[in-house]
């Protein structure tokens, strides 16, 4: 039997750069935001345009996915979140990311129990890739 041979792969992904459109709309209902508010309060303004762009972060900045045998490692901008293969128990799929979930049946608490996996123009690649590695058993 032929053995396969471990797929290791990195990429880096910024969806601003692909959604050009979003991203102007974005910053400008930003700034937007943070004039009015600073018109009142400059301070405030200043806290709650840092704090906008903060909660958009993973849009505007850049993000990076590294995948082993070990399992997936994602670097976002404020936090890095890493998953073992063992640990990912669904995955959902979409057209430019994917969602590895640490529990087996949907539920309100999916968004605080997994990592979105963006691969945006690379699915062809990043997908095998995860399904090479999942674990059987692992819903999809």
């Amino acid at each position: 039997m032929e053995e396969i041979e471990p797929i290791e792969m990195q990429w880096k992904v910024c969806p601003a750069k692909v959604y050009h459109k979003k991203a102007i709309f974005g910053w400008i209902l930003i700034v937007v935001v943070g004039a009015f508010i600073s018109s009142t309060s400059i301070i405030l303004g200043i806290l709650l345009t840092a704090f906008l762009v903060a909660t958009q972060a993973n849009f505007f900045f850049n993000s990076t996915f590294k995948i082993n045998e070990e399992g997936l490692e994602a670097k976002y901008p404020f936090r890095t979140k890493k998953y073992t293969w063992k640990q990912v128990r669904r995955v959902k799929f979409f057209k430019d990311a994917c969602y590895l979930f640490t529990r087996k049946k949907p539920s309100n608490l999916d968004g605080w129990s997994g990592t979105a996996v963006y691969y945006l123009d690379q699915r062809d690649r990043v997908v095998p890739a995860i399904k090479s590695y999942l674990l059987e058993g692992t819903a999809t």
